[in-house]
């Protein structure tokens, strides 16, 4: 009975009930707060990579050239200034793939497979597209091609977190932007 009597009092008292709810209530709102900030980070690191790919293959489909730079270092200019120095340019991964056709990205070089395994085994006759003297998995030549050239442009970016709240989950989230373009007469 005495248990029922504390109970029905206890109900009744409203003070601390402020300290109890914040208790509760302020680590969801500050998780969430944290996670809009960390997605809002890896979207801005995406859309500033995409657009930096897209002015980058640009200038690339231009065969634009400053006499005191290479168009590799030009390209990377274009890089860090489309992503307002919030990325470290010591970490993004520039790709640059030269191919014949549009058709071509993404393919493996011809090959006759002679012992009907479905993949090219060493010693198979095959066509050195890219002339390298071997097989490859893609038919694709590094470079910024000439004019004409089928030019695929892609960027890499391993995003950390902002807070460190998303880091248990993974250390870093690989960002890419991609694009391909023809070059035209220069």
């Amino acid at each position: 009975m005495a248990i029922r009597k504390w109970l029905k009092k206890f109900r009744k008292q409203t003070e601390g009930s402020v300290v109890v709810e914040a208790a509760i209530g302020l680590p969801i709102l500050l998780s969430v707060i944290v996670g809009v900030l960390e997605v809002g980070n890896y979207f801005f690191i995406n859309a500033a990579l995409e657009n930096a790919v897209l002015r980058a293959s640009r200038f690339g489909v231009t065969g634009g050239s400053d006499p005191t730079a290479t168009r590799e270092e030009q390209l990377l200019q274009i890089v860090e200034e489309e992503t307002f120095g919030w990325i470290d340019m010591n970490q993004v991964t520039v790709e640059t793939l030269v191919y014949e056709q549009f058709s071509d990205i993404g393919n493996a070089e011809p090959y006759t497979d002679a012992n009907d395994s479905g993949t090219y085994d060493e010693g198979e006759a095959y066509s050195d597209v890219n002339g390298n003297g071997k097989w490859d998995s893609d038919m694709a030549s590094a470079g910024l091609g000439d004019a004409g050239d089928i030019v695929l442009y892609r960027l890499s970016y391993p995003a950390n977190s902002i807070t460190g709240f998303a880091e248990w989950a993974e250390r870093s989230i690989t960002i890419q932007a991609t694009v391909a373009v023809r070059n035209e007469p220069f």
